[in-house]
């Protein structure tokens, strides 16, 4: 994926979010098994990291196998 193209996605995006409001945008292949990820974030990756655990544990209704990453 071109990454200037995710570089206009996340301005057009933080364009949108009210002051003070962070973002992360994730973008994968579909039907692929490389594990390729790609992310793009107005946050610094301390504040991204926790925001991805806090969207995972309710993300699977807080099961006890997500507990452990608190």
């Amino acid at each position: 994926m071109d990454r200037d193209y995710l570089r206009e996605m996340a301005k057009l995006l933080e364009a949108k979010l009210p002051d003070q409001h962070g973002f992360i945008l994730l973008a994968f292949p579909f039907d692929r098994d490389d594990g390729r990820l790609i992310y793009i974030s107005n946050a610094q990756r301390k504040d991204a990291v926790n925001a991805v655990k806090e969207w995972l544990i309710k993300a699977s209704g807080e099961e006890e196998w997500m507990k452990h990453i608190q």
